[in-house]
């Protein structure tokens, strides 16, 4: 199990995903819903959204349910609206020494983290947003722990686990899908 009590280290792990593939509009497509139906199984203590409709749908097919909306999931600013269409996380990368885009990072990053702190240990926490949101934070804290990750930004249900101790970031693995991208 990834988290887990360690002697008086207190450690969980925050799942953050970009939604289901949608259709037209905000909702989910078919091919969206039965990709993210076939990630359940795994037991999430507490399973959070973004408010938009394609994240909750997101999270309740997966989780069976959904506990909270998180407005920080789904900030004013972000994605490719404001910084362009990113295809590598490289690309993303290149975007840190941008102070707007570092401080979009760091909030991200805070958001996440209050939201783990919600959970005790032993406990794994769902965290469906947006692609274009989720990106910048993951490479941030990646370069913060020294973690070398690359590829392709991130398609439809991927993301990544991050791993705390003690209310602090500690590892990050990138949560990839074997079938095509989009």
């Amino acid at each position: 199990m990834l988290a887990r009590s360690l002697g008086s280290r207190s450690v969980s792990a925050l799942d953050v995903l970009r939604h289901a593939d949608r259709g037209p509009g905000s909702a989910l497509s078919p091919a969206g819903e039965a990709a993210a139906r076939a990630l359940a199984g795994t037991p999430y203590r507490l399973v959070v959204s973004s408010p938009l409709e394609r994240a909750k749908r997101t999270a309740e097919l997966i989780a069976g349910r959904l506990d909270a909306m998180e407005p920080g999931l789904l900030p004013d600013i972000g994605g490719t609206e404001v910084f362009g269409p990113m295809p590598t996380l490289a690309d993303w990368r290149a975007l840190l020494g941008e102070p707007r885009a570092r401080a979009f990072a760091d909030e991200q990053l805070a958001t996440w983290a209050r939201i783990a702190q919600r959970v005790g240990p032993d406990d794994r926490v769902l965290a469906i947003s947006h692609g274009g949101i989720i990106e910048l934070p993951i490479v941030a804290l990646a370069d913060r722990l020294r973690v070398r990750i690359d590829g392709p930004s991130f398609g439809f249900l991927e993301g990544a686990r991050i791993t705390y101790v003690n209310d602090t970031p500690t590892a990050v693995e990138l949560l990839r899908r074997a079938t095509p991208r989009r």
